[in-house]
């Protein structure tokens, strides 16, 4: 009886460090946050990083450039931060939160998308269909223009077609960029503006996808920097998406390339 109290101490001690070294290992992953729109390339580009570099650990964590913006200002444990913009970036510069020079990794995009059939072929036609076909209770997801670039350029792009004051009558707000594309998905939404690279390619998708011309909105210049305190991890990451292995990944999922 002894012997197996003293074997199930053993093994609650033998569990308790395993549990500890999870922990560890959880804590000492390198943190990396990115805008939503980056929710399918970044992991891609992620897998094949730990392929070639498999002795770095690394976590992702998407969300709006904004809400990002503060949490890094709030202190939270991030080495390096992918904006949907330049603002955010230089937001954190002039506080003196970044380390090194920023770098422009991408051209975001966004597009028109519609869970309903719609004969035209360009996404202002679209839109103008949608309005004058859909019920009272139809809405346009877009990401929250309060904190989420590609919901500034999205509101830029309505504006052009229908007037701003009278949008709010059909409007739903996603926290991001990708919660929007969520809500059309489940069918909160019948349509979206939303970024193109959660659009592109995509098999599962019901509906159709217009790509709204860049000219038509503001630029989303798409900046990454790292922050103050990164450590090797996060640099070498950093140096990793400026490859041209990790920008064949971008492009592939709608992303243009800056010059």
């Amino acid at each position: 009886m002894r012997n197996n109290r003293h074997l199930y101490k053993v093994g609650l001690a033998g569990l308790l460090l395993l549990s500890l070294l999870l922990s560890f290992q959880a804590l000492a992953s390198t943190r990396i946050a990115a805008a939503a729109s980056l929710q399918l390339a970044l992991k891609e580009i992620a897998v094949q990083f730990n392929q070639a570099f498999p002795q770095y650990d690394i976590s992702l964590t998407f969300g709006s450039s904004g809400v990002i913006t503060s949490q890094v200002q709030q202190g939270a444990p991030f080495e390096l931060f992918f904006s949907a913009d330049v603002a955010h970036i230089d937001q954190l510069q002039s506080l003196g939160l970044v380390q090194g020079q920023p770098y422009d990794y991408a051209l975001g995009r966004i597009a028109f998308y519609s869970r309903q059939t719609l004969s035209a072929d360009a996404a202002d036609s679209a839109l103008k269909q949608w309005l004058e076909k859909r019920s009272p209770n139809a809405k346009l997801a877009i990401a929250n223009p309060r904190h989420a670039p590609f919901g500034v350029a999205a509101m830029a792009w309505l504006s052009h077609i229908h007037p701003v004051e009278q949008a709010s009558s059909f409007l739903v707000q996603g926290e991001n960029v990708a919660q929007a594309v969520q809500f059309v998905l489940s069918g909160a939404a019948e349509t979206g503006v939303v970024a193109w690279s959660l659009l592109k390619g995509r098999e599962d998708l019901q509906g159709q996808t217009w790509l709204i011309p860049a000219t038509e909105h503001p630029p989303l210049i798409q900046r990454v920097a790292l922050i103050k305190g990164a450590g090797e991890t996060a640099q070498v990451f950093f140096d990793y998406i400026q490859q041209p292995e990790a920008k064949q990944i971008l492009t592939r999922h709608g992303f243009g390339l800056p010059d």
